[in-house]
């Protein structure tokens, strides 16, 4: 790991589908090892890194299902600190990956994308579908070069950005020197 590498100890939330999706799970604990390899260090919802936050394992999971299948909304409602600190870890996000899956509904994960948008953040798109069937909001909302159409798209650019090949393009990259992160 080159500490000379501009990403070194950079934090990056994974956004995607949970409630829905099937690999909302396996996407995050890849990008976690992948991302890791450069220092960057990745926040998963899953697994928050907050002293004290709202578990989202699989039993909570279950729980918040159960819930809302026998219509016990106001037991749901009272559960609603879970997007608090999944906000939170957009705030503190030095930029975020969208894992996109066009046929899977997502809810928090448009929001976190929209609040990372309003912060300015670098926000990497991933639409395996391809570009051509992402939504037209996405291209009037990031810049259309932040969209890829794999996750190994998006891994050689950040690989292109932490060897130097490849300059951080700062209309939205706001990092922290590394002595501060």
């Amino acid at each position: 790991m080159d500490k000379s590498n501009p990403l070194f100890r950079a934090k990056c939330t994974v956004i995607g589908a949970m409630q829905y999706g099937n690999d909302g799970r396996s996407i995050r604990a890849e990008m976690t090892e992948r991302l890791g390899q450069y220092g960057i260090i990745v926040y998963d919802h899953y697994n928050k890194p907050f002293v004290e936050a709202v578990r989202e394992d699989e039993d909570r999971r279950e729980y918040m299902k159960s819930l809302l299948e026998n219509g016990e909304y106001d037991k749901l409602a009272a559960l609603k600190n879970i997007r608090t600190f999944d906000l939170k870890l957009i705030d503190i996000s030095d930029f975020i990956v969208f894992a996109f899956d066009p046929k899977v509904p997502t809810c928090g994960s448009w929001e976190e994308f929209f609040w990372a948008n309003r912060a300015k953040k670098p926000i990497f798109f991933i639409n395996p579908s391809g570009k051509k069937t992402t939504p037209f909001w996405v291209f009037w909302t990031i810049p259309h070069k932040y969209i890829y159409e794999s996750v190994e798209d998006f891994y050689q650019v950040i690989d292109d950005i932490c060897t130097g090949k490849h300059p951080i393009d700062n209309e939205r990259w706001k990092l922290l020197k590394p002595s501060f992160r």
